[in-house]
């Protein structure tokens, strides 16, 4: 799951970005933001594999302070985010089919077909084609990231750019950080994953089994990342190709890239491959944040655990007001995912610190608090998150 919902926007769009304009010189930058919100992420599967709560359990004990931030991050998700997602959807499916339509009517559409399928509870049979299809995607990337490194520095480009601290830098740098591999927000979701999963077990599931999960799909996350900036580099960097404001122009030049490396065969693989993989970044956002919203405003009312679910109500609240931010708000696609991404980072300190306020709280036995080691990591990526989004709100607003 961490695998399927990161591989969207942050991998597909932002690490081509960057390795089409500045080559392998924000390598760094993706091993540096995937480290720092490793902690969160850590956090989230300690405390909802040892207590078989949820985040939104944690946030309510820490009082209302702590629900306002995540009530914040979650409205964040559930319209900018899902907005964002459901165009680079739209984009996919608008190239592989040749359609017609707006990116902007495509990701309304989209949005209401997901919402269909997630009412009617057909995902869940899907799950096995989609987590097959994952892995067939990462595959292939890994075949054309193979295919692309003896490309690196051919006929006589550079490998790196020279990056300076300008305007236009910066800003793509907290953007691509945003959703890099994950929006620290979603550590929520993942707490409700592990709870889900607890439950299933009737608590066999383990806080060692929920860790190891974790690390292998954070560490696939961040290998395609790398592949990602690679192939952009590769393929893009100084060549002279401007890359598409559209969606579906961009879904058409990264399919050209792959087509270009691999062959023509990777097309229809890499194609199906591809529209699972973003549709789940979208099944994800559409299915977890209205089932958090649902709970946030029970525990905002003071309700137990038998009031009625209004899940349903939300997530068509989501759908409508997605489709107020596509039609209204929609204008050049970069620029519509540069502050997309960006805005995760103003509730990114408070998140990752909130997170840290439940793990080493009194529900969480000693012995499974974290270490020392691991909370000195945290308290440097609370600061970190707090520059960048000092930085995204300078540069946004100044």
């Amino acid at each position: 799951m961490i695998a399927a919902t990161a591989v969207g926007i942050s991998h597909l769009v932002q690490s081509t970005r960057a390795g089409a304009d500045y080559g392998l010189s924000m390598a760094w930058c993706i091993l540096l933001i995937v480290l720092l919100k490793y902690p969160a992420f850590r956090f989230a599967a300690d405390y909802a594999s040892v207590t078989g709560k949820s985040l939104v359990h944690a946030y309510a004990k820490q009082g209302r302070i702590a629900l306002a931030w995540l009530v914040f991050a979650m409205l964040i998700e559930m319209f900018v985010g899902a907005s964002a997602v459901s165009l680079v959807n739209a984009g996919v499916l608008i190239s592989v089919f040749d359609l017609t339509v707006e990116s902007s009517t495509g990701a309304i559409i989209v949005l209401l077909i997901t919402a269909a399928v997630l009412i009617n509870g057909r995902y869940t049979k899907a799950e096995k084609i989609v987590k097959f299809l994952v892995i067939i995607f990462s595959m292939l990337v890994l075949l054309a990231t193979i295919v692309a490194v003896p490309q690196l520095g051919s006929q006589g480009r550079e490998l790196m750019a020279n990056l300076s601290p300008d305007r236009q830098t910066v800003a793509f740098f907290v953007a691509m950080t945003g959703w890099m591999p994950l929006p620290v927000a979603v550590a929520a979701y993942h707490s409700i994953w592990i709870r889900e999963k607890v439950a299933a077990t009737d608590g066999t599931y383990t806080r060692s089994q929920a860790v190891f999960d974790l690390n292998v799909g954070w560490g696939l996350t961040f290998l395609l990342a790398l592949c990602f900036l690679v192939i952009g580099a590769a393929a893009l960097f100084q060549t002279g190709t401007l890359l598409p404001t559209s969606s579906p122009g961009f879904a058409t030049l990264l399919f050209s890239v792959f087509t270009d490396l691999a062959g023509e065969w990777i097309y229809p693989l890499l194609a199906a491959a591809g529209l699972v993989v973003v549709w789940s970044t979208l099944i994800a956002i559409m299915d977890a944040v209205p089932r958090i919203v649902d709970r946030l405003y029970h525990e905002i009312r003071g309700d137990d655990d038998t009031a009625p679910n209004y899940y349903r109500l939300f997530l068509t609240l989501q759908v409508l007001g997605c489709a107020i931010v596509l039609t209204v708000f929609l204008g050049d696609f970069a620029s519509f995912l540069d502050v997309a991404a960006s805005t995760a980072f103003i509730t990114a300190p408070a998140i990752a610190y909130f997170n840290y306020r439940a793990v080493t709280s009194a529900e969480v036995s000693a012995r499974y608090v974290p270490g020392r080691w691991l909370l000195v990591w945290n308290w440097l990526a609370i600061l970190c998150f707090t520059v960048f989004a000092f930085l995204f709100l300078i540069f946004r607003f100044s």
